[in-house]
């Protein structure tokens, strides 16, 4: 004599497993906010890391006030290409008129002012009533996440 599964039990166990899946699926974190700081916060980074990689002693490309490489506008475009499901992220500068650029040495300063940052500027980057903020340090261009356990 066989022993097999019957057709009503093998439907009866996908039945249940699809109900699981879709419990399980629920009880997920949604880290849409996180990765949108983190894309915001790497982009800033990244900036600033061009800023400090052009020469200004002639051997290289002279750094200018006027290149836009070393320049980021902060705005929902940021997070559009690189943020899964194409959430809605909203990133605000506050303290400060976009763009936020960095010279040579890594420190931020404003292109309509045309002088360095002397106070700690934030940047809100908002999901679904969640926010957090990053820091952009004066001087020494440092960014930190605000809030980053809360998220």
């Amino acid at each position: 004599m066989k022993c097999a599964f019957t057709m009503i039990e093998l439907i009866f166990v996908i039945v249940l497993m699809g109900i699981m899946a879709s419990i399980g699926g629920n009880l997920l974190p949604d880290n849409r906010l996180l990765n949108g700081t983190n894309t915001v916060t790497m982009k800033i980074k990244e900036k600033q890391k061009d800023a400090i990689g052009n020469d200004v002693t002639g051997f290289g490309i002279p750094w200018t006030r006027d290149s836009n490489a070393t320049c980021i506008t902060l705005d929902d475009n940021l997070t559009k290409e690189d943020v899964k499901d194409k959430a809605i992220i909203h990133v605000v500068p506050v303290g400060f008129s976009n763009p936020l650029c960095f010279d040579q040495y890594g420190r931020p300063y404003l292109p309509i002012e045309e002088h360095l940052l002397l106070n700690k500027v934030g940047i809100n980057v908002t999901y679904k009533q969640q926010d957090t903020t990053i820091s952009v340090f004066p001087m020494s261009g440092y960014v930190i996440i605000n809030n980053y356990n809360e998220i």
